[in-house]
């Protein structure tokens, strides 16, 4: 096939890194891919050198301008080219691929990363609710990341399927020994989406309860993950401040080699207050670390316990439980108490740690990006 995907950027974001793992997968098969980016940010991820790298936007700083620059771009390479199907990396150039090919009767499949609700604390915006529960439906498919979600969305929509992320990293085959490393990661001024305030509260907490083993085993927190705006740092460091953990948080800022600090790491925590997948969660386990999950609605459920099995224990500290699985530990979203005791849990039980470490490689191994090309190339074989 000749395949077209559209994405924002080549740099940074975990959609984005999607995007770069499905296009090198469809070359390293055989398919023709072009792939349509903003050239003029930042490239911070890799394709194949067969891959036809062409640019999207003109050069402006007016949006609207560039986005409309983007339809009539990509219009006139559509009918150069002529793929056989159009794949759109997240609503806006999802929008743009589908206008681009008014008329040519070219399939496009619209890819969602996040997910179709929202806790009280952060709701969805009106024009992001019309897309994804009115717009969609002018797509020949739409794929999404959970069942959840599928549940959600299929009520409206016929042509919707899962297709979990890719794991792009090869897991691990053998453990080693770890550094004494919490690891958390994410783009830092999304700290609230990303729940970074509760993760350094929870962390707090988790030094007082434990002070002693802590600064004998020289436990602590990594956040890796840009940032731009100097509130952030001011307000999360404020935080840290207040429990008496700013010297034992380390900010790494961008890391280009995620897989070296993974494979440093004992603990990774996603702390996210909603997400709809967690692509870092996969790689996490995929090298070996041991992983504490805020589960979403039951998003992260179908990735760490997706046969719903699981002993619960409840948190000393209040009524809310957490739940022990085998390859990892989930808890309540927006949570500090329960992430605390989740956190506690995986450094004070070393057997059960080292336990899970094992199990979560062989979990990962799922979302191999052979076996997620399995399931894109049957998807694109069904709609062309």
């Amino acid at each position: 096939m000749k395949i077209c995907i559209v994405c924002p950027r080549l740099c940074h974001g975990g959609a984005e890194r999607v995007a770069v793992s499905l296009a090198n997968g469809f070359v390293a098969r055989g398919h023709e891919v072009i792939f349509f980016a903003d050239l003029y940010e930042e490239q911070t991820f890799v394709l194949d050198e067969s891959i036809q790298l062409l640019n999207l936007v003109p050069q402006t700083k007016n949006k609207f301008k560039k986005w409309a620059g983007a339809v009539r771009l990509l219009r006139k390479e559509l009918k150069k080219n002529k793929p056989d199907v159009i794949v759109g990396i997240m609503s806006l150039c999802s929008i743009v691929a589908k206008l681009a090919s008014i008329g040519m009767g070219i399939p496009v499949v619209a890819t969602e990363h996040d997910s179709y609700e929202r806790p009280g604390s952060a709701p969805m915006p009106f024009l992001i609710k019309c897309y994804k529960f009115w717009i969609c439906r002018m797509f020949t498919y739409v794929t999404v990341l959970t069942d959840a979600d599928k549940k959600i969305i299929s009520k409206r929509l016929r042509n919707v399927t899962v297709m979990e992320n890719p794991l792009a990293l090869e897991p691990i085959e053998t453990l080693s020994p770890r550094k004494r490393i919490i690891l958390a990661s994410g783009r830092v001024d999304n700290w609230h989406y990303k729940g970074f305030d509760v993760l350094i509260r929870a962390f707090g907490k988790l030094v007082q309860g434990l002070k002693s083993k802590v600064q004998d085993e020289g436990w602590k927190l990594v956040i890796a993950g840009v940032w731009r705006s100097p509130e952030t740092r001011t307000y999360l460091d404020g935080i840290a401040k207040e429990y008496g953990v700013l010297d034992k948080i380390e900010y790494t800022g961008f890391v280009e080699n995620m897989q070296k600090l993974y494979a440093e790491s004992s603990i990774f925590v996603l702390s996210s207050r909603y997400e709809a997948f967690g692509l870092v969660l996969i790689e996490a386990m995929s090298q070996g670390c041991a992983c504490v999950a805020c589960d979403y609605k039951g998003r992260q459920r179908e990735i760490m316990c997706p046969e719903g099995q699981g002993s619960m224990f409840n948190v000393q500290s209040s009524n809310n439980k957490v739940e022990l699985c085998e390859t990892g530990i989930l808890c309540e979203p927006d949570n500090v108490e329960a992430l605390a005791e989740a956190m506690k849990k995986m450094i004070v039980d070393d057997e059960y740690r080292e336990s899970v470490r094992a199990k979560a490689i062989g979990r990962s191994k799922y979302y191999s990006i052979e076996n997620t090309m399995d399931r894109w190339e049957k998807l694109l074989t069904s709609v062309q």
